[in-house]
């Protein structure tokens, strides 16, 4: 395990710096992680980690002798971090690359479109749930909160490393191409006649997934197969996004594993 000390005007680390701050790969499409549990993570998910830099004196997990470990000192490292609270360590992972047959050619696919959210912890967090409820893919449109940044990627708590993914799509081309897949387009809404337990989503689904404030518009609407809602108190107005998701891709998951 070479080991090297870099300083702030390092090449390499303004590189690092400026792709966790826009939710870029780096130069060399190479996915900057912070901190080592996703380190770990990456390493479970079978990632190639190329190599890792590490606050002077840092502990990191055990990696192969072959990765390059870059020493930083502690106020240059305080620069590129992208946390409240640094973790000492940010490694550099060669990230996996989808196509839609990827998504599409489950058996029986049940996928999570997101049409222009905004948030990147939500969009982590429904990463997170949909590979915990057995979802083929997610989707996520140009004006979807970019799935590489660092807060996605912190919530996905390293389901981003293996849920396969294709972002800054034209939602209305996909839409098309599912349906053409014959996959239904679901979609939600307080309004909704129908309940999310009256679908059978043992039938190839795609859930289509509107904005935090403003939800699907009336185009989006138009192109749903079914709209539907989630019952709930009505002092509760609505539900955040991810939670949606995640009662949505809950019933999902029960009837495929339990009916």
């Amino acid at each position: 395990m070479e080991t090297l000390s870099l300083g702030k005007h390092n090449p390499k680390l303004i590189d690092i710096r400026k792709a966790l701050d826009q939710g870029t790969l780096t130069r060399e499409g190479l996915l900057p992680v912070e901190g080592p549990k996703l380190l770990e993570e990456a390493q479970r998910s079978g990632l190639a980690i190329v190599s890792v830099f590490r606050r002077r004196n840092e502990d990191i997990p055990e990696i192969s002798s072959t990765v390059p470990v870059d020493e930083v000192d502690p106020a240059v490292f305080t620069s590129i971090h992208n946390t409240e609270t640094s973790q000492g360590v940010i490694a550099l992972v060669r990230p996996r690359h989808y196509n839609l047959p990827d998504i599409i050619s489950a058996d029986a696919p049940l996928i999570v479109l997101l049409a222009r959210l905004q948030d990147p912890g939500n969009v982590g967090t429904i990463l997170r749930v949909a590979e915990s409820f057995g979802a083929a893919g997610c989707i996520g449109s140009t004006e979807t909160a970019s799935v590489l940044n660092s807060k996605a990627v912190r919530a996905s708590a390293g389901s981003v490393f293996r849920m396969p993914h294709i972002w800054n799509v034209d939602m209305k081309q996909t839409i098309a191409a599912l349906k053409t897949s014959k996959i239904h387009i679901v979609g939600t809404s307080p309004s909704a006649v129908d309940t999310i337990d009256w679908w059978d989503w043992r039938k190839p689904s795609a859930i289509l997934v509107g904005n935090e404030g403003k939800g699907l518009s009336d185009e989006e609407v138009h192109v749903c197969d079914a709209l539907l809602r989630i019952p709930h108190r009505a002092t509760v107005e609505s539900l955040n996004s991810a939670i949606a998701v995640s009662v949505i891709l809950y019933e999902a998951y029960k009837q495929r594993t339990v009916r």
